[in-house]
This record gives structure tokens, sequence and C-alpha cells, in this order.
């Protein structure tokens, strides 16, 4: 068996509270985990630090077995040909026109590769996700905010700056709520787990998003029609997504996809009355491992184009 028929790749999925990382081997097989909460309030300095912690503690786990590559799931918006944070916001503290591919690459001798952490979570959805097979597909992850990415003809749409498939940001009702982008109305403003916990607030000072589901389970009118108004806002961002990109599937993940068995036949029904297009949909299967893998799967990519194969 050759060298690296037998290799592994790092990924790291970099975010504002966790920074998640693992070796996946050449089928897309998670093989081992290291966790450990993103030091933002030592900036820069302090997640470049434990970043590099994390990828030393992972190539230990290796266990003799090469290690081809790393690749980088990080917020914010990133240059994947430089590998360059063009702009992250306070959740990275510091982060924006850090250079991750080439200070890691410096650090381990390594091919590096960074992107969007949504963008990564998709590579993972094709890989071994719900997306496996699908040449064209996007994938909104509903969380916090509002995330999207659209992979075309089996490669990521990145846009001149990597600000492609922002979908948090179509402006469903303009002159809407404010929105830390400096826009007003936008998606994200009605349709993540901040939109839930402001609507279920509103209700209710004691009610978070969270109680605001469980209410609607059981029923109570005024939970009811909060989840209908936040439903009816997704149909209308997915139908933007689907005229936008005309995918084989939209694929929802995220931390709000973890309710949807309470939501999901509302949504589908209110796509059906809005639109005579069939939509796909399908739940992401890779969940809390898709960053990770995904990211992993990027140095692959890059190896596969070389040697005229191809991964998604």
């Amino acid at each position: 068996m050759a060298a690296a028929d037998n290799g592994v790749y790092i990924g790291i999925d970099l975010g504002g509270t966790e920074m998640k990382g693992g070796l996946v081997d050449l089928g897309g097989i998670l093989l081992c985990e290291r966790r450990t909460a993103t030091p933002v309030k030592e900036g820069r300095l302090g997640i470049m630090r434990e970043l590099k912690a994390a990828i030393e503690a992972l190539i230990g786990e290796a266990g003799g077995r090469p290690v081809l590559g790393i690749g980088i799931g990080s917020a914010g918006r990133i240059d994947p040909r430089t590998g360059k944070v063009i702009y992250a916001s306070d959740n990275l503290p510091g982060w924006s026109g850090t250079e991750i591919a080439r200070e890691m690459e410096e650090a381990f001798g390594l091919p590096v590769f960074a992107d969007n952490d949504v963008n990564a979570a998709a590579l993972g959805e094709a890989w071994i996700g719900a997306a496996r097979g699908c040449d064209t597909f996007a994938l909104i992850a509903l969380g916090t905010g509002v995330g999207g990415a659209v992979v075309s003809e089996g490669r990521l749409l990145h846009g001149i700056g990597g600000g492609a498939a922002e979908f948090g940001h179509f402006i469903l009702y303009p002159g809407g709520h404010a929105c830390n982008c400096c826009q007003r109305g936008c998606l994200e403003q009605y349709a993540s787990g901040t939109a839930l916990n402001r609507i279920a607030a509103s209700i209710d000072p004691a009610w978070t998003s969270r109680i605001l589901m469980a209410r609607c389970m059981e029923k109570d009118p005024r939970a009811v029609e909060a989840v209908d108004a936040f439903v009816l806002d997704l149909a209308y961002g997915i139908l933007t997504i689907k005229n936008m990109a005309d995918p084989e599937v939209i694929v929802i993940g995220g931390g709000l996809a973890a309710s949807a068995d309470i939501w999901w036949d509302k949504l589908e029904a209110n796509l059906k009355k809005l639109s005579s297009a069939p939509v796909k949909l399908a739940r992401a299967e890779a969940g809390n491992y898709a960053g990770i893998i995904g990211a992993a799967s990027m140095p692959l990519i890059n190896d596969n184009k070389r040697t005229g194969r191809e991964l998604l």
C-alpha cells in the first residue's frame, strides 16, 4: 500500500465559541476529534496559538499515518485562493487580515487550505452527507445567523471576495429590522436563532427560541403564529435560493435544524403554495461533523484536481 493510500487529512472547524478538529481518512471517515474553546478574549494571537496546538495534537494522533494536508473552515469571509481572512466580525476579534493558510504552512510544512466555515460544511455534506452524488446544490445554515453555500457543477461559488451565497443577507423586507451588515430587512433578522429569540421574548420576556418551539408543539396559539411566520419567511428565502442557483437539492443545516420536526411539514406546504416549480429539500446529515470533514476535504480536492479525479 502506498503511503498516500494510508494517509489522513486534518480538518479544523473554527468558530467564535468552539474550535473543532479531527483526522479524516480518504473515505471521509472521521477517525478522531478534538474540541476546545476558542480563546476569543486573547484575540488573534490566542486564536492562532490554539489553532497550532490543535493541529499539533492531531498530528500526534495520526499514529504514524502520513498527514497529507490541512483544511481550515473559519467563520468570516475568506479568500480561498490565498487562505486569507478578508473580514471577520467581533466574534473573532483581530481575525481580519490573518493569512491562515500561509502561517500554518510555515508552521507545519504541509499544504494548507482555508475557506468559510459554511462552505466547509457544504463540502462535508457533499462528501458524506445529504448532498452525496449532487453536482449542483445549496446549503442554508440556520443558526445564530443564516449562512449559505452553493456548489455549482462540482465547484463552490466564492465570488470575487469570498462573499458569494450570503443567503442571510438577502433583503426580505425592505426597510425592516436593522442588520449587523448595515442593511435592513435581511432574511437573518427573521429566520435565524437570534431572530427567534427576539420573537419569543416579544411574546413573553421569559421565553427563548427553545421555549417557543416547545410551546408550538403544545399548540399555544401565540407560539404557533410566530413559528408560522418564521416558516413563511424561510420559505421566501428558500425560493430566492432556488431561483438564483437552480440546485438539485437545498440542504438545511445549522442549530435550528434540530427543531425541524416541528416546522418541516409547514415549510414544504408553504413552498408548494408559493411556487409551481418543485423545490427539493433535505436535512443535513453530517451534523456537527460537516465542518471538520468538509475542511479536511479541501487538500484532497486540490490533490484530485492535479490527478484528474473528482471528490464531489
